[in-house]
């Protein structure tokens, strides 16, 4: 059961969700680069907390916790973006990808098959294998267009309401996706599994849960674009 919100006490906060806030930063430092600090992602997330100190409001449907976690993940992110840790060549794979799987979803009417998609990029479904791999710790969920960010539920009430309808989109998009490509965004951001853990559920290699992943961050792009 989480403690309780002591509002008058920031000092017995602060120790209470530091845990919460290497977890936090842990979790999204294995998605990115090699040369991104584990240290820069906590201190970007401890301004996260601070903000979220500053701003909760109790609720009877939201913990401190759930606000808290949200406006560190956002703080952590917002300095990746600031940062721009991704390469300008993996930008450039990143969007092809993306444009390939956004024209063939118009023209099919449906998500594309990796084969589908390696064969209008005129490579081998190794090579597109091997693009893929090149990209792990590069896609998380979270680089979406900023404007389509879940916003501050305490916030201006438009965009409140802009943030239920990415929510809705989100889960309409998330039932298009294959069954694997389901199964992996589930175990690891809602269960919050790392690809090693889900491999061992599915059956399946880590590498191969990589690319799962990778696959479906280029298509939930691909879609709400």
């Amino acid at each position: 059961m989480p403690a309780k919100y002591q509002e008058n006490d920031p000092n017995a906060l602060i120790r209470q969700y530091t845990p919460l806030v290497r977890r936090i930063a842990s979790h999204i430092g294995s998605r990115l680069p090699a040369n991104v600090e584990l240290d820069d992602l906590i201190q970007e997330g401890m301004t996260g907390l601070l903000d979220a100190m500053n701003r909760y409001k109790p609720l009877p449907n939201l913990s401190f916790e759930a606000y808290a976690s949200t406006r560190i993940r956002g703080a952590i992110y917002d300095a990746c973006r600031r940062d721009d840790i991704l390469p300008r060549h993996h930008r450039d794979k990143v969007d092809a990808l993306e444009k390939t799987t956004r024209r063939l979803e118009q023209e099919l009417g449906r998500l594309p098959s990796e084969v589908e998609v390696a064969q209008s990029l005129g490579v081998a479904i190794e090579d597109y294998h091997s693009v893929l791999d090149s990209l792990v710790n590069v896609m998380p969920l979270e680089d979406v267009p900023e404007d389509m960010l879940p916003t501050d539920p305490f916030g201006d009430p438009l965009e409140q309401v802009n943030s239920k309808q990415f929510m809705l989109r989100m889960v309409e998009v998330l039932k298009r996706l294959p069954d694997k490509q389901q199964m992996v965004m589930a175990l690891h951001y809602q269960e919050d599994l790392s690809y090693r853990e889900i491999a061992a559920v599915m059956g399946l290699t880590p590498g191969r849960i990589s690319q799962l992943h990778t696959q479906a961050v280029i298509a939930i792009r691909a879609m709400l674009d």
